[in-house]
């Protein structure tokens, strides 16, 4: 097998080709995802991999198909054709309307140089037909032979429909028709085994990361988080000269609270602060990240805000929570929160000089009458 010669058969050269290309989708994600994590993003992998996956398939569809364009083989892709559909209807679960759809087909049309084909207007109208039939066998989910079921002859059934077309058309053979809708059944089958395998274990490596990544009874971002976002962002803000404000805080009183209404309002009191915070977050700059840093300590890193611009933030934080209502087990529970704040300065070496100095001016706001904030 040389550059010159080839003894590899088409069935394998295709099966290989599918799962090339599914490989790469995947690889090309999940560095994708890394990379915007490094930056000190918090991306959806579920988006990212729909929005990519789209892209990709768009692109691949039209590359293969100008390469075949107005011969007598132009109906040489229909099996990825076939491909791309399940994958963006059923794998990746894309939300377009019909007259999405149906002006995305157009537009294939026009570049395939087939808008006046009878017979081309009818394989559109089963794609978009296949499209939409595969979206909704994927959405009433059942067991895994009960789901392969439905997904195997839905495939069958859109692909004999299709390939019956090519051949009305192409004046194909029954003979080469047959054993194109047999390949397209195995090509798929295929599909559906090692992409649910991917899924499967992307499912498992989401669940460790969440697990890894936020807090369980909070639901927003533990320490290991918070030190991967800092330890980027302090990197940041010192090459790229930007500023960069950190802001620490404490529930005060916390012991009080969980020897006097115990443990489960203790919990209540967590939660509940970090629900109001995380929603008041949103609304002052949704790229804001809330931590839990320790028992009863959370975290805020502005990036690219001073001091004086993040002050503004704080005091709306520390008086939202002030003028709260934490009510639980028939008690209501004043809440306030004692906060240090401080900027990078030039002078700081590392993350843990500017850490430090929030911690103190934390400190000095517990230590004189709490619930006040400490510009350090």
């Amino acid at each position: 097998m040389t550059w010159s010669k080839w003894f590899v058969e088409p069935a394998f050269t295709s099966i290989f080709f599918l799962l090339g290309v599914l490989t790469l989708y995947w690889f090309s994600t999940s560095k994708l995802i890394k990379y915007m994590e490094n930056r000190g993003q918090h991306p959806d992998p579920n988006q990212v991999r729909t929005i990519f996956g789209l892209i990709y398939m768009v692109i691949l569809l039209i590359v293969t198909q100008v390469s075949v364009m107005g011969t007598d083989h132009s109906w040489v892709f229909t099996n990825f054709q076939i491909f791309a559909v399940v994958f963006v209807s059923y794998f990746l679960m894309l939300e377009i309307r019909i007259w999405q759809l149906a002006l995305a087909t157009l537009i294939f049309m026009a570049i395939d140089g087939t808008l006046m084909i009878g017979l081309t207007w009818a394989y559109a109208v089963v794609y978009i037909g296949f499209y939409l039939t595969m979206k909704l066998i994927k959405s009433h989910r059942h067991s895994p032979w009960r789901d392969y079921f439905d997904f195997a002859s839905t495939a069958l059934f859109f692909s004999t429909v299709l390939w019956w077309l090519i051949l009305l058309r192409f004046n194909l053979g029954w003979t080469i028709a047959a054993w194109e809708i047999l390949f397209s059944f195995l090509l798929l089958s295929i599909m559906y085994v090692y992409v649910d395998s991917l899924l499967a274990g992307a499912d498992t490596l989401a669940q460790l990361t969440y697990t890894t990544n936020y807090d369980e009874l909070t639901r927003v971002h533990n320490f290991y988080s918070f030190k991967k976002a800092f330890g980027h962002q302090f990197k940041a803000a010192q090459t790229e000269h930007h500023p960069l404000t950190l802001m620490l805080f404490d529930i005060d009183h916390f012991k009080h609270v969980n020897d006097t209404y115990g443990h489960l309002t203790g919990d209540y009191v967590l939660s509940h602060v970090a629900e109001l915070i995380t929603q008041q977050l949103q609304t002052i700059d949704p790229t804001l990240v809330l931590y839990r840093t320790g028992g009863e300590e959370f975290t805020i890193i502005f990036d690219n805000y001073t001091i004086g611009q993040a002050r503004e933030h704080v005091d709306a934080i520390a008086q939202g929570v002030r003028s709260a209502e934490f009510r639980h087990a028939g008690k209501t529970i004043d809440i306030s929160i004692s906060v240090g704040a401080t900027q990078l300065k030039t002078e700081d070496d590392s993350q843990v000089d500017l850490y430090r100095r929030a911690d103190e001016s934390l400190y000095y706001s517990k230590r004189h009458g709490r619930d006040q904030v400490t510009i350090g």
